[in-house]
């Protein structure tokens, strides 16, 4: 059985047997078991945040040439709170990505000329920018309504009103992937890359923002727990929440902003998996259509009919952003600051310079 390593180079041009080669060994992947136990694995530490007992990475410190006594990877329940709420984020971006980029492969691409074609290289070689990747295949799929149905749907599959109904939700998951990689306005994308690129981000998990509905702090400096319960305030940062700086696509040129997301870890793993369900379906097609037979791959999943972006996101928080400096130019106004709520905006400045300082007591 041969492997991609015994491919030959055979001059600047890829040839029908090299093309053939590679997308054999790509087509024989599984993305949805591999999303699934990345979502698995994160609900798990989420269950169970505390330190793992050392004897069961003898091997790792071994590595290391350390006792598994050493004990040195000890850290706290809240650390491992806010390494499962960045990893989930970093994920459902990761899912989003994959899914935007194998369909541009499958619907947009075109290689050089004289190139035989591959899905492999067609991502591989694909635009740098997520940007053009989201509008070239924005155009392809708005001028032909088919293009999503046939990379979607598989061969032999009756267009009945209940696969309707799972293609329409699917591409309202499509829509929403586009929504994490390119939006301007809460940019989520910038907060992967600062991720990825450094970890340059702030993850808390320490900090609740609460609207008050009621009276004041007391003179006292006091103020009472049924303040915030009872419906007496409105919660706006209750989870572990992830801020970073960015500063955002588009002229004219913005300056520096601090954006800060919520993190949601069920909805965000749940966002993952809908969107990794129809990856795994186009995966499967596009495999199936390269070797003919469906012995080799991953199966086609089973599709959902629901939830959309909308019903599983509701009327939920989903960041902040505030202005940190002015744009360069001198004239263009500063974007307002505010709240983001699936598909509206409410501008929102936070005083920060005037805090009232109180401490929560019973009452």
């Amino acid at each position: 059985m041969y492997s991609v390593l015994d491919i030959i180079p055979d001059g600047p041009l890829l040839s029908p047997v090299q093309a053939k080669q590679l997308d054999d060994e790509f087509f024989l992947a599984r993305p949805l078991p591999y999303f699934s136990a990345r979502i698995a694995s994160l609900l798990k530490a989420q269950k169970n945040p505390s330190a793992p007992d050392p004897d069961d990475f003898q091997e790792f410190y071994g590595a290391l040439g350390l006792p598994s006594t050493s004990q040195i990877l000890d850290y706290e329940v809240g650390d491992r709170q806010l390494q499962v709420s960045v990893d989930a984020l970093a994920l459902r971006h990761h899912a989003a990505e994959a899914l935007i980029r194998f369909l541009h492969a499958v619907t947009v691409a075109k290689q050089g000329p004289g190139d035989a074609p591959s899905t492999w290289v067609a991502i591989a070689d694909g635009p740098p920018t997520l940007f053009d990747v989201a509008k070239q295949l924005r155009e392809v799929t708005n001028s032909d309504e088919h293009a999503f149905w046939h990379a979607f749907i598989k061969t032999g599959v009756n267009n009945t009103a209940e696969v309707r109904e799972a293609f329409a939700t699917a591409c309202g998951w499509v829509d929403r992937a586009i929504q994490l990689l390119t939006d301007d306005e809460l940019t989520i994308n910038a907060a992967h890359n600062k991720v990825k690129h450094g970890l340059a981000i702030s993850a808390r998990n320490d900090v609740r923002i609460d609207i008050l509905r009621g009276n004041p702090p007391e003179k006292d400096g006091t103020i009472p727990l049924s303040s915030f319960q009872n419906g007496n305030s409105i919660p706006l940062f209750d989870r572990p929440m992830l801020s970073y700086l960015a500063r955002p696509h588009g002229k004219p040129r913005q300056g520096l902003e601090i954006t800060s997301l919520q993190v949601d870890l069920p909805i965000v793993l749940a966002e993952t998996r809908m969107i990794a369900v129809i990856y795994a379906a186009c995966f499967h097609v596009a495999a199936l259509a390269h070797f003919g037979v469906a012995d080799a791959i991953a199966p086609y999943p089973v599709l959902h009919k629901g939830p959309t972006p909308e019903q599983l996101l509701g009327h939920s928080l989903q960041g902040y952003r505030a202005t940190v400096t002015t744009p360069p130019d001198g004239k263009t106004p500063p974007r307002p600051s505010g709240l983001f709520f699936p598909g509206v905006f409410q501008s929102m400045v936070i005083d920060f310079e005037n805090i009232t300082q109180a401490v929560v007591v019973d009452g």
